[in-house]
């Protein structure tokens, strides 16, 4: 569990996807792709990093999770870009992580889990007021989570 091809997806054949697209209707759903994106502090990135390089996972023991990968943006500091616009695209969101599941359900099942919930807990608010302030937060603003069905993948057992 946890690697290889949605199962759901066609085959490739030569290189090249067999699926019936007929230029009218959508291509079927072959996975559910859920993201969150941050605005982390450029003096908090290596503490953001340590955060999410540190954490205990249950990811892999859920069923129809298929891969996890936490991205950091490009800003034309290196490959693609460098001496345009930066790869700025008019938002300042500098990472974002993406899990890959097997389809919606697959997905919402672990947002109805105890993983779910223990994974998430340290964003819970404090009720009193008399605890010594906490390390300000790594992010300039809340998280934003952006959700993609995900068409036309094509996996590599070489690239594992």
């Amino acid at each position: 569990m946890g690697s290889g091809p949605p199962v759901n997806a066609p085959a490739t054949v030569d290189g090249w996807r067999q699926v019936d697209a007929d230029g009218e209707g959508l291509l079927p759903a072959e996975c559910f792709v859920a993201c969150n994106r941050f605005c982390v502090r450029p003096e908090a990135a290596s503490v953001f990093e340590e955060r999410w390089a540190s954490r205990t996972s249950s990811l892999r023991e859920l069923d129809g999770f298929i891969s996890f990968t936490m991205l950091r943006r490009d800003f034309g500091q290196k490959g693609h870009g460098a001496g345009g616009s930066g790869g700025n695209s008019g938002d300042d969101y500098n990472y974002m992580s993406c899990t890959i599941w097997r389809d919606r359900a697959a997905f919402d099942g672990w947002r109805q889990s105890q993983q779910f919930g223990n994974a998430h807990k340290g964003g819970e608010k404090k009720e009193e007021k008399s605890d010594p302030p906490s390390t300000p937060s790594p992010w300039t603003k809340p998280p934003s989570p952006v959700f993609y069905e995900g068409v036309l993948t094509i996996f590599s057992e070489k690239g594992t």
